[in-house]
């Protein structure tokens, strides 16, 4: 009785490649006396050898002088850059290309951030002003220098919520 196993295609033997080798490049020619044997054992040999033998890994050498070269670039094109001698967004492609970080830079940001602050005052412009001021307060305390434009352009909205029966106005303390 036949089973699955018996139907499936099995893989070409070393040998038959080697002989099907020999009739490609020598046609009509008997291969030399014990050529197919030696040379298959050589081949075997060498594959055992390969997967006995750990690939090795680079000498440290050469890892600490691939990192110093590497370094060497990206401060080079960093001075550079930084006295104008190529520009700044010409370095950062050749540091790309080379896989290494991009140029540190100061950077001014501008955002436009929707704030929802909840503040005690007796008006809309002096709620407004009450939270430019708690802004300001909060944002001086940063590590960050930064500057508020409080142009009128930018205050949205101030709605009017329940009173507070717990401050006073600073006018009547």
């Amino acid at each position: 009785m036949s089973t699955p196993e018996d139907h499936q295609p099995r893989p070409t033997s070393l040998e038959a490649v080697l002989r099907d080798a020999w009739d490609a490049f020598h046609p009509g020619q008997p291969a030399p006396l014990g050529w197919l044997t030696h040379t298959t054992d050589r081949i075997h040999d060498h594959l055992r050898t390969q997967q006995q033998t750990a690939p090795t890994a680079p000498p440290t050498a050469i890892d600490e002088r691939s990192a110093d070269l590497r370094r060497q670039v990206w401060q080079t094109l960093r001075d550079a850059a930084a006295e104008h001698d190529i520009a700044s967004d010409a370095a950062d492609r050749i540091l790309h290309a080379l896989d290494l970080p991009g140029l540190l830079r100061s950077w001014r940001v501008r955002l436009t951030v929707p704030v929802t602050i909840d503040v005690v005052a007796t008006s809309r412009d002096d709620a407004v002003e009450a939270a430019e001021d708690a802004i300001d307060a909060t944002l001086s305390g940063s590590d960050h220098p930064t500057y508020v434009d409080w142009g009128d352009d930018a205050r949205d909205d101030a709605t009017p919520g329940d009173i507070d029966t717990t401050g006073t106005p600073a006018d009547l303390r």
